[in-house]
């Protein structure tokens, strides 16, 4: 082979490499934006319940559906470091009487870590103030851990109502003036009570299919039917979009300590 024909193979394939680089170029990567981490949120330290009416009767400058009884407290948490006990009824925080969870929930939700609140409470049927500064919850715990919190359960319900799902109780509830719906999913069937707003029982019973609800009041027959489908949907991991709720701005009545 002649070495002219050599040198002008070996030009010919520097040429291609050459047209191969020019052609496939490197594409830069994408620098990936950092995630925004999510804002402290305020934190109590502590898990409550409502109260039975026979611990309401004990109370009777309580308003009616009114208060939470002090379940447990967070070790190190800022209710303990306030002097709170377990069986403590809480009833406010500052002048906002304590109606349902997602008021509690909500309340919390538009304050900061570090903030100092004033809790009124009765122990032992004694009123009782604790002035508390709010912490950060901890990473990975919630204020109420397993909980969605939602206004407006109905299109119609304008910003009063509110409903909370209890994903590890397996519980929805619906909050509003007309009273509150509970409903528990105990082995595919929905255990369902309502009550009115002096607490007094509506219904209380199972409903395992739709005809079902024709056994309870007409006029909550819809919204026992969207938390049965909203617990559902929540239980077997289609939770829809959490949206802030509002606080119910509830003026505290006179004559109450």
């Amino acid at each position: 082979m002649k070495p002219t024909f050599i040198a002008a193979l070996l030009l010919v394939v520097q040429s291609l490499a050459a047209t191969g680089e020019s052609a496939s170029p490197r594409v830069p990567q994408p620098r990936r934006a950092p995630e925004s981490s999510q804002a402290p949120r305020a934190w109590l330290g502590l898990k409550v319940a409502k109260p039975d009416a026979t611990v309401a009767a004990q109370l009777p400058s309580l308003p009616p559906g009114i208060g939470f009884l002090v379940k447990s407290l967070d070790e190190g948490g800022p209710a303990q470091a306030a002097g709170l006990l377990e069986m403590d009824l809480l009833w406010k925080i500052g002048d906002q009487m304590l109606v349902n969870e997602a008021q509690l929930a909500t309340l919390l939700r538009l304050s900061k870590p570090a903030d100092e609140v004033v809790l009124s409470a009765f122990r032992g049927g004694k009123p009782l103030e604790v002035r508390l500064k709010l912490g950060e919850a901890p990473v990975l715990q919630q204020p109420f851990p397993g909980e969605m919190v939602e206004a407006a359960i109905l299109p119609d319900s304008g910003s009063g109502p509110m409903r909370v799902v209890n994903v590890a109780e397996k519980t929805a509830s619906f909050s509003g003036d007309e009273g509150k719906a509970t409903v528990h999913r105990d082995a595919g069937i929905h255990v369902v009570k309502i009550e009115g707003p002096q607490g007094e029982t509506i219904f209380s019973g199972e409903i395992s299919k739709d005809a079902d609800l024709d056994r309870m009041p007409e006029a909550w027959q819809r919204r026992v039917r969207v938390l049965c489908r909203t617990l559902d949907r929540a239980l077997e991991g289609g939770m829809i979009q959490q949206r802030q709720p509002r606080p119910r701005v509830v003026p505290p009545p006179s004559g109450t300590p």
